[in-house]
Parts: structure tokens; sequence; C-alpha cells
């Protein structure tokens, strides 16, 4: 864990400084600015990528005996630590081996089940992100880990053709990149400062209620994406 406390102590003291110039950059222009929206930050799974966590919880029930499976996907330590880049993916698949009680569980095996979860982009999604982008700056801000952003960047090639989902955005923020994870208010101050965005004119989009609520208190805009009315609904004007 030597290489992860190095890496946590070096992204710490850029996150502070960062905070510390958001707030002194931002402690004036925030008093002036209107709330018209320039800036869009979306999250990826439910969002933009179809996600069904359930499929992933169900072939982890095929390999995992019954004394040791997860309640819930997102409730699973080893899963948070993985999402935040606190340990490799070496060591998340060793931490499924072991959960299984099987050795012998290959890594393909694992990134399958892992990935199960992640369904497809309807290509007007990434077409909406193409009309969105000369009028807007567009980021992306995703609790994710190694293996999901090599699953979904596959998606996106065979989408539309294009290398990676960064293509469609000025930045994108994973959290296992940066050790934060959603509703962690830090999370939302880190992406603030680092792109300098003022919150008032920056529109936040999430499937996860507790996500927005956790936005709004940094005063972000929010819109909550949900099976009535989607991000095609949302800008279709």
């Amino acid at each position: 864990m030597y290489r992860n406390e190095v890496v946590g102590y070096g992204l710490n003291l850029n996150k502070n400084y960062l905070l510390a110039k958001y707030n002194f950059q931002f402690i004036f222009s925030k008093l002036m600015s209107n709330h018209k929206v320039q800036n869009i930050i979306f999250d990826l799974g439910g969002v933009i990528i179809d996600l069904d966590t359930e499929k992933t919880f169900q072939a982890f029930q095929k390999v995992i005996p019954s004394r040791s499976r997860p309640g819930r996907v997102e409730e699973v330590e080893l899963f948070l630590e993985y999402e935040k880049g606190l340990i490799s993916s070496s060591e998340f698949r060793d931490g499924i081996r072991k959960l299984a009680s099987n050795e012998s569980l290959d890594d393909q095996k694992i990134d399958n089940i892992w990935n199960s979860m992640l369904l497809r982009i309807p290509k007007a999604r990434l077409e909406l992100m193409q009309r969105l982008a000369p009028k807007y700056r567009l980021f992306v801000l995703s609790n994710t880990n190694e293996i999901h952003v090599t699953a979904f960047n596959e998606i996106v090639r065979q989408t539309l053709g294009k290398p990676t989902i960064n293509h469609f955005f000025e930045k994108v923020y994973y959290s296992h990149e940066i050790n934060l994870r959603k509703p962690e208010r830090e999370i939302y101050e880190y992406v603030l400062a680092d792109s300098q965005l003022v919150p008032e004119q920056t529109l936040f989009v999430d499937d996860k209620e507790e996500n927005i609520l956790a936005a709004q208190k940094v005063n972000l805009q929010t819109f909550h994406v949900t099976k009535q009315q989607d991000i095609l609904s949302y800008f279709k004007d």
C-alpha cells in the first residue's frame, strides 16, 4: 500500500492548493455572476451509459458463496476502495477471488462479471454531447474504476467510432483517479476548483438523489435524471 500512500499524499497537496486557489479567485466573481448555465457536469452510469448493477450482483451470486455474498454492490468495501483508487485492479481481482474462495478464478471472468452492469450508450446521447459542446463547457464526474473505463470506452468506439469518452468533453473526472467519490463534498469542490467553474453557472446532472443533494450544498444547479426524464428529453430544446 506504500505506493497508494505516496500517490495519495501528492494528490492531497494538489487538492489543497486547488481549493485555496478556487476560494481566492471566485470569492468576488460569485458576487458578480448571474445564474445562466455556462457549464454542464454529467455523470456517466445511468445518465449517458445505461446501467444495471443488478446484473453484476446476480453474476457474483454464481461464483461467491452465500455466506460471503454482498447485500448490494454499492455497499461492499472492496468495491468502494476500488472506485476511490485506493487499491489497484490486481488487488481488486484478488479481493474477488478471496470473496469467492476461488484462487483459480481468472482475470477475464472477473472483469466480465464486473462489466456486466454496463449496458449500452444510445448513439443519440453522444450526438447530444456534440450539439451541446459549442454552447457549453462539458465535463464528466463519475464514480468508476479502471476496468469499467476500459469497457465503456470500447462501447464508445463501437457506438460512434471515437477512441474514448473523453472526445466529447473538455475534461473527464474519474473517482479512482482523484481518490474522491460522490457524494463527498470534496469531489465537487475539487472539480470546481480544477476547472475554475462558478457553481451557480454550472449544471450538475446525475441519476442518484444523494449526489444531487450533495451538489446543491455547494451551490451547483442540478438536474436529477429519472426513468420519466432523461437527458434527451431535458435538453430537447
